[in-house]
């Protein structure tokens, strides 16, 4: 994995929290670009299927497709053909409205099989991330992972997970630099937000995967 590199002060990221122990780079990998940060996330091969809900023209997740994914489009909420067989539900919440989908997302995958939503706003995601968890765990996935793609799904440099504070914190704390009162004011926020495991709510974008084991 490659090494992380310190983000320049450019950023617009407002918040800097101390952290006393440093967390492993690896712990917030580098990316570059939407082709790599999938690849990271999904480690595709050719013969997967997969469907895509809510693309409207996007191409989120081409480089996929790219790698051999077998990538089906639905618009409607009828369920596509094949149901229960699917490796990946794909999809894409980039335009700020929730695609059609069926009632039940877990039915169209074979076990190991992995929903994935991406979701981004012009602040921050808010509720409906929170929705979106919240239906996964109604659903039953057993296995549910958050990221933070910096600065923007499109254009990623880095994949923060956010199921965890450590790599949460590491990330804040190379993004901002050195810090003022305004700072760790914000800093003493998003270490609440961290322990009632809010802060990836207040975020511009969010990835969501959640596997069926069974």
């Amino acid at each position: 994995m490659a090494e992380l590199q310190p983000v320049t002060n450019t950023t617009q990221t407002s918040i800097c929290i101390p952290v006393s122990t440093a967390v492993p780079p690896e712990a917030v990998p580098q990316v570059g670009g939407a082709g790599p940060l999938w690849r990271s996330l999904l480690f595709p091969r050719r013969g997967q299927r997969a469907v895509e809900f809510g693309s409207n023209g996007s191409n989120l997740f081409a480089s996929l497709r790219q790698a051999g994914v077998q990538i089906e489009h639905s618009m409607s909420q009828g369920e596509p053909s094949g149901a229960a067989s699917f490796d990946l539900v794909l999809e894409d919440r980039t335009n700020g409205r929730p695609p059609a989908r069926p009632e039940r997302i877990r039915t169209l995958l074979a076990p190991g099989g992995r929903w994935v939503v991406a979701l981004e706003k012009k602040r921050w995601v808010g509720m409906a991330g929170d929705r979106v968890l919240r239906r996964a765990r109604r659903e039953g996935f057993e296995t549910i992972e958050t990221f933070y793609a910096y600065p923007s799904l499109r254009s990623p440099r880095m994949l923060v997970p956010l199921d965890w504070p450590e790599p949460f914190l590491y990330f804040l704390r190379l993004a901002v630099g050195v810090s003022g009162p305004r700072q760790r004011l914000l800093a003493l926020g998003a270490r609440c937000l961290c322990a009632l495991r809010l802060h990836r709510m207040f975020l511009p974008n969010l990835i969501v995967v959640a596997r069926r084991e069974r």
